[in-house]
C-alpha cells in the first residue's frame, strides 16, 4: 500500500518536460498502464476521477440544523430555473449581436414569452422565499441583479414598476448574491454541481 502511494505522489509530481522525454507502453491484460521516464524506470500509473472537496458543514443545534434543510429544499427548487435564465440570457445576448438592432425588441418580447410558457406554473408554485432565492441566484448566473435585467431589457419605467410590486411582497428586485452572506447558498451549490462547481459568473477568470 505504502508503494501505491508513492506510486501517486511520484505522479502528482512529474514535471511537463519529464513528461515530453516519456515513452509510453501499451498494457497487456491484467497489467496497469505505464511509462518509461527519462532515466529509463518504468512507471506504473492510473487515472483517477475528478473529486470535490467540500467541508462538512456543523450546526450550533437543532433549529439552525432545520433551518439549513429548509434552505437546501428551496434552492433544490430553484436552482434548475436560475441556471436557465442564466443560459438563456447569454443564448439572447449572443442573438441580438447577430441581428440588427431595429429586431432586438420583438425578438426579446418572443424570448419572454417563450420563457412564460415554459416556466409560468413553476414560477407560480414558489413561495416568497423560494423567490427570494431565485433573485439571489440570478444575480449569481448572470452577474447583474434581476432589476438591471429588467431596465436592460424592457426600460427604466417597467423596472421601476416590477421593483414596485416585489415590495409589496418584501421582495427587492436589486438583491445581489454575496458569497459571505449567502455561504450557505453556496456550500449546498457546491453540493448540487459536485464536480460542475463553478463560482459565481462575477467571480470566475475571464
Amino acid at each position: 500500500m505504502k508503494a501505491f502511494i508513492s506510486v501517486l505522489c511520484c505522479l502528482l509530481l512529474l514535471t511537463a518536460q519529464a513528461e515530453a522525454q516519456t515513452v509510453t507502453l501499451q498494457p497487456k491484460a491484467g497489467e496497469l498502464p505505464a511509462f518509461i521516464d527519462e532515466n529509463g524506470d518504468t512507471i506504473p500509473y492510473i487515472y483517477l476521477p475528478s473529486i470535490t472537496i467540500v467541508s462538512k458543514r456543523t450546526f450550533k443545534g437543532k433549529r439552525d440544523e432545520q433551518r439549513f434543510n429548509r434552505l437546501y429544499a428551496n434552492v433544490l427548487k430553484v436552482y434548475p430555473i436560475a441556471k436557465a435564465a442564466g443560459n438563456r440570457l447569454r443564448q439572447l445576448e449572443g442573438e441580438l449581436a447577430q441581428m440588427p438592432e431595429r429586431k432586438h425588441k420583438a425578438h426579446i418580447k418572443k424570448t419572454e414569452d417563450d420563457l412564460k410558457k415554459e416556466y409560468k406554473q413553476q414560477l407560480l408554485n414558489l413561495t416568497i422565499t423560494q423567490g427570494k432565492i431565485l433573485i439571489k441566484l440570478i444575480d449569481r448566473e448572470t452577474s447583474r441583479t434581476s432589476y438591471d435585467l429588467i431596465k436592460d431589457f424592457r426600460g427604466n419605467f417597467q423596472a421601476f414598476m416590477w421593483q414596485s410590486l416585489a415590495g409589496l411582497f418584501g421582495t427587492n428586485l436589486k438583491t445581489g448574491y454575496d458569497l459571505q452572506e449567502d455561504r450557505d447558498i453556496e456550500f449546498i451549490l457546491q453540493q448540487i454541481e459536485g464536480e460542475n462547481y463553478r463560482p459565481p459568473v462575477r467571480d470566475q477568470p475571464h
